[in-house]
């Protein structure tokens, strides 16, 4: 029946799916195939490339898929790759984004890529300090011209990790390729902001007279006069892990024309006047991330929740001197979907609910609390007046979270996509025993029909004296994280865990979970991706059991997993794992190193195998 349905409705289909599932749905039929060539549905896909680009130069070489994003990591293009540029060719015609980590490309090499990509938009040197050392990287100004001819939409460049080894020079030429700059970072970039350093290098300069651009230093100064020069046209800027401080912020807040929409400072020196100004001039900003700026404090969440009213994505994580009153300001910003408090351990239930939760709050979908001093009575009021949330981080909020507070997040918030209860140790499988729960969520209406619940649910269960065990397996999560709560049981993996959407689960250090509980996981979680079973007590047994039913595999850590042997090795083989590509066997101690390393040989698809510890 599959392949009569019409390419159109197919097409509509695969729109629905996560990538993953449309990469198995595509090999359905040669219909089916044909639907998932369809553009936009390639929008979301990363192509990575890592360690070598040899069997990429073989399987691509004659490809139809419309690659959009491709990711290099690792690789050394010092030397001619054979039938590298045929294969470039193939899937360099609807590329938008290209990122390079890792790697050393030379000159020559770059210029051959750079010059195939006629729709790229987005340009991404990360920890390529190799690349740049000379500072003499398409320093011809012919080869630049043909570069921006080549490449007329570029209009986001991410320079990330180069260290100290990019320059003034090196960021003309760059920009040089730009005519509308949209993004900009230099997120752990090596940037000199002291005016002392422009004196040194520029000495010669008056103020008037032009000079040659260092090929030694980047200055903030230079990123400046560009920043300027697009004003109209940047609406992102990413100084995280750099030096910027409330002169330099300040002077960025004096730009004119400049109306940006993201800023992120993450580990900066930046403080209460350094945001005041910012926020002052950029009232268009819809994401602010300072998280890690030691210097915040609640005069600079005042300006910031009284000048940003289009703010939606806030992140003060590890802003360790917020307070209270800094938290209760949030009230301020109606848009606001996204806060992150990780780490603010001055804060209390108090100014949470103050915040975001002292009415019911629509808006509000993802939130961290992870390593905060918020009760329970916060979890209550989250499900009470959050019912939307898809995304919560609990981790180790220990004073929140207890079997009764769970049952009432499960209970009620009925779109979590992402729920982390890492090492709450109180948790026992109580938390997840929702027998005896029945459906109190705001969705449900008067007439006991069911509003706005996960499309899982099937009509059958939409009844008003339901329990919540009656739909708990038709759920929406798609991930779970429980590490570190030791005392969870087989229980919960036999009763409770029946996510259809499963794709993360993390259930290290959970040393009461044994070989029945691990079956009965995988065979009612067949979708997951990504399993972390460190320091587990299984079975060669349990493992070739669970490996049978877990085809679609891409991550499995098995670190310390004392009881396991090379037949764990051996049922991966047998069952074919075809997507699996990271392997943690770390000091499982009855695994032979010989036989791991014969393993990954016959097992081309792993690009990762962590072998510490083995013998």
């Amino acid at each position: 029946m599959a392949d009569q349905l019409p390419l159109e409705i197919i097409e509509k289909i695969l729109k629905y799916l996560k990538p993953s599932d449309r990469l198995t749905a595509s090999t359905v039929c040669l219909l089916w195939y044909e639907a998932s060539l369809t553009m936009s549905l390639w929008k979301d896909v990363v192509l990575t490339f890592e360690n070598s680009l040899d069997d990429a130069a073989c399987v691509f070489q004659w490809t139809r898929k419309p690659v959009q994003h491709v990711k290099i990591k690792e690789i050394n293009f010092s030397a001619s790759i054979p039938g590298l540029f045929e294969f470039w060719s193939q899937i360099s015609q609807n590329l938008l984004s290209l990122e390079i980590h890792g790697s050393y490309i030379t000159e020559a090499n770059l210029l051959n890529l750079l010059l195939q990509c006629q729709s790229l938009e987005s340009l991404h040197f990360h920890n390529c300090r190799d690349t740049f050392i000379t500072g003499k990287l398409f320093s011809n100004d012919l080869v630049l011209s043909h570069i921006k001819l080549a490449m007329p939409n570029l209009k986001k460049l991410a320079f990330s990790e180069n260290s100290s080894y990019f320059s003034d020079a090196l960021l003309d030429r760059f920009m040089a390729l730009v005519v509308n700059l949209t993004y900009l970072s230099f997120s752990g970039t090596t940037i000199s902001f002291h005016p002392g350093i422009n004196k040194k290098f520029y000495s010669k300069n008056n103020g008037k007279e032009e000079t040659k651009s260092s090929e030694l230093v980047l200055t903030f100064d230079c990123m400046l006069q560009h920043i300027a020069k697009h004003s109209k046209t940047v609406e992102h800027l990413d100084f995280s892990q750099t030096l910027i401080d409330d002169k330099a912020c300040i002077a960025l807040s004096k730009v004119a024309g400049l109306k940006l929409y993201s800023l992120i400072l993450r580990s900066c020196e930046v403080s209460g006047p350094g945001i005041s100004g910012l926020c002052a001039t950029q009232s268009t900003l819809t994401e602010l991330d300072i998280s890690s700026c030691r210097r915040i404090t609640d005069n600079a969440l005042s300006s910031i929740c009284s000048l940003l009213p289009n703010l939606q994505k806030l992140s003060i994580q590890n802003c360790r001197a917020v307070t209270d009153m800094g938290i209760s300001y949030l009230s301020q910003l109606c848009c606001l979907w996204y806060v992150n408090l990780q780490g603010l351990q001055h804060i209390t239930s108090l100014g949470v609910e103050n915040g975001l939760l002292s009415k019911r709050n629509e808006t509000l979908t993802q939130i961290n609390l992870s390593n905060t001093r918020v009760t329970e009575e916060t979890l209550h009021q989250l499900a009470k007046n959050s019912p939307f949330l898809t995304h919560l981080n609990l981790t180790s909020c220990k004073m929140a979270v207890s079997d009764s507070s769970l049952r009432v997040v499960l209970n009620s918030l009925l779109h979590l996509r992402e729920l982390l209860l890492d090492w709450c140790i109180s948790l026992t499988d109580g938390g997840f025993d929702t027998s005896n729960l029945t459906v109190t969520n705001p969705a449900i209406q008067e007439d006991g029909n069911f509003r706005d619940l996960p499309l899982e649910v099937p009509s059958s269960k939409l009844q008003e004296n339901c329990t919540l065990a009656d739909f708990f397996s038709f759920s929406g999560l798609i991930h779970l994280s429980v590490s570190g709560c030791n005392k969870l049981t087989d229980r919960s993996l036999q009763y409770a865990f029946r996510f259809r959407e499963l794709r993360h689960l993390d259930l290290n250090a959970c040393p009461l979970i044994s070989d029945t509980g691990l079956v009965a996981l995988s065979e009612q979680n067949r979708g997951i991706e990504i399993l972390i079973l460190n320091y587990g007590k299984f079975t060669d047994c349990a493992m070739t059991k669970a490996i049978s039913y877990l085809s679609r595999l891409k991550r499995l850590s098995l670190h310390g997993c004392l009881n396991l042997t090379n037949l764990t090795l051996k049922a991966i083989e047998r069952y074919q794992l075809r997507y699996l590509s990271h392997l943690d066997i770390s000091h499982c101690r009855l695994i032979s190193l010989e036989y791991a390393f014969l393993f990954q040989l016959r097992m081309p698809s792993i690009r990762e195998l962590d072998t510490a510890g083995l013998e």
